[in-house]
């Protein structure tokens, strides 16, 4: 069963590259025995996560996406983009080929990060980056999935990990060699789970 979050939810984990931090957006709360959390039920939500990843995002957007408001038809968007992602890291979690599907999602939405840079005259020259779209929402969306793409690449992707710690449904980026869980609560949670078992009296055989 999905929950909604309060209307500010705290995110389990930060500091992961945007794709991740989108993907991330859905989780467990609780733990093993917990529920799952869906953090961008609405878009007030999704605006609150943007504004959240501001500085993730490039030059001034997200100054203009504060000035217009987020449509339902661009948070489902988001969604279509989150799920499409998270399909392909399951897929390259389990050391297998991600859908065609979710790879052409990726790249149909990437499409909307393209711009061009124009000079206009001055002393210097003024240099102008121009989107390919007008909507600011399109080209945030872009960017995710742009990022998504340069997460996938083969120079990067060896280091995205699922967290393995139990109840977690978490993606992180492996940034340090001893860094095995997505946070150190699920280390601690892993831990507690590792030693219940050894603990556990085991049935003989007559």
């Amino acid at each position: 069963m999905t929950r909604q979050p309060p209307s500010s939810p705290t995110a389990p984990l930060s500091g992961e590259p945007l794709a991740l931090e989108l993907v991330n957006t859905t989780y467990i709360d609780g733990g093993l025995r917990g529920h799952r959390v869906d953090a961008l039920t609405t878009t007030d939500q999704l605006t609150a996560w943007v504004t959240e990843h501001a500085g993730q995002f490039s030059g001034e957007l997200p100054a203009v996406l504060a000035e217009q408001a987020c449509t339902p038809r661009t948070h489902e968007q988001f969604l279509s983009l989150r799920e499409a992602l998270r399909s392909c890291l399951h897929s390259v979690a389990e050391d297998s080929v991600p859908s065609g599907d979710s790879l052409a999602a990726i790249n149909e939405f990437s499409r909307y990060s393209a711009s061009r840079l124009e000079i206009s005259p001055g002393k210097p020259v003024v240099v102008t980056r121009r989107w390919q779209v007008d909507d600011p929402w399109l080209i945030a969306l872009g960017e995710v999935a742009s990022d998504a793409c340069r997460l996938l690449m083969p120079d990067r992707i060896g280091q995205v990990r699922a967290c393995p710690a139990p109840g977690c449904i978490l993606f992180f980026v492996k940034s340090h060699p001893r860094r095995e869980w997505c946070s150190p609560v699920c280390g601690n949670r892993a831990r507690v789970a590792r030693h219940a078992r050894a603990g556990r009296p085991t049935s003989e055989t007559a």
